[in-house]
């Protein structure tokens, strides 16, 4: 479909981060003193290759990560480091994860977003069959475990290098909108129904002439942080013409969640979304100058378009790297930007 065809969500803008103290021989001499039998680690693939790998949080919330001995997988494989006590996540669910990137060989952490908040990971069939491993990591561990997780050069194609990430599993959300029902909604804007399992939106089709100008209707009032003009959000969303009430795009249709910037999409959404607050749900209507006006020979040029938006998940923009003599590559434009 056009217009808003989601990406993948990229990761959050890394930050260098410093140099890491071992921590897998203290850990193992305290078991032994402490004369308890370490338990039998829980993974995937050769879990084994991942025993040397060890986190630790810092008094300011960033990770350091410890690889005493080499990792010598040779399939995606991956080790619960802690058990997690928090509830269950189940499908369907989104996870709030926090990720490290790794360097294999020397265990410096090169990215991560511990102490930006947490990257929206939607426990879907579409994940379980593109990764399996991720996807069971998750929905067999509790809030609170933490997780090294690691790709051999040899599964990720020519020219690739080894990739380890450590994960801890922050908490969990809905992958729909929580917030209270907003009992004062405009009755000429098109009537939005909910299915009750899901939360998927229905859209009417709506009637008499487009509004002219951007209208931003709350349907359900959430209470956690507002968006901010630079916030990485995740959202489920739902658009319609005005014109004909045909759905022309959905990530419910998808299952699959859409993750982006408000820079990266129409000026409809941007002026919208920012300062709605995260558990909200809200309907926009985009008049075509706000769209997709400027892209001639766009099938939604002309059209004032209809979404009904869930805020599920922002997460505020990750600490700049400190200089390290190559510039970063630019991010990839999500075909979601005004063309």
């Amino acid at each position: 479909m056009p217009g808003f065809t989601p990406r993948v969500p990229s990761r959050p803008a890394p930050r260098r981060s410093r140099a890491l103290a071992p921590l897998g021989l203290a850990l193992a001499g305290a078991l032994l003193l402490a004369g308890c039998a370490q338990p039998e680690a829980r993974g995937a693939g050769d879990k084994e290759a991942l025993a040397p790998v060890s986190l630790t949080v810092a008094e300011d919330g960033s990770p350091e990560v410890s690889v005493d001995g080499e990792i010598e997988a040779t399939e995606v494989s991956a080790r619960v480091l802690k058990e997690g006590e928090g509830e269950e996540i189940e499908p369907g669910e989104v996870a709030l994860v926090q990720t490290a990137v790794v360097d294999p060989a020397t265990g410096e952490v090169t990215a991560d977003n511990f102490t930006q908040g947490s990257e929206a990971v939607h426990l879907t069939d579409s994940l379980k069959q593109g990764n399996d491993v991720l996807y069971n990591m998750i929905d067999q561990n509790r809030v609170g475990a933490e997780v090294a997780f690691f790709m051999p050069s040899e599964k990720l194609g020519q020219g690739a290098t080894d990739q380890l990430m450590v994960f801890r599993i922050a908490g969990t959300t809905p992958a729909r909108a929580t917030g209270e029902p907003v009992e004062d909604v405009d009755p000429a804007l098109p009537a939005v129904t909910l299915d009750e399992e899901t939360g998927e939106p229905s859209i009417a089709t709506p009637e008499g002439q487009a509004p002219g100008k951007l209208v931003v209707q709350p349907l359900r009032q959430g209470d956690g942080p507002e968006v901010g003009a630079q916030d990485y959000v995740t959202l489920q969303y739902k658009g319609v013409k005005w014109s004909d009430g045909k759905e022309f795009d959905s990530s419910w249709s998808r299952d699959q969640l859409f993750g982006t910037t408000l820079d990266q999409v129409v000026k409809g959404w941007s002026q919208g979304l920012e300062g709605q607050k995260v558990g909200s749900q809200v309907m926009l209507v985009v008049p075509p100058e706000l769209g997709y006006g400027d892209s001639k020979g766009h099938e939604l040029q002309e059209e004032t378009m209809v979404f009904v938006v869930d805020i599920l998940h922002a997460m505020p923009p990750a600490q700049q790297p400190e200089p390290s003599g190559s510039a970063e590559a630019p991010a990839e434009p999500s075909p979601a930007a005004s063309e």
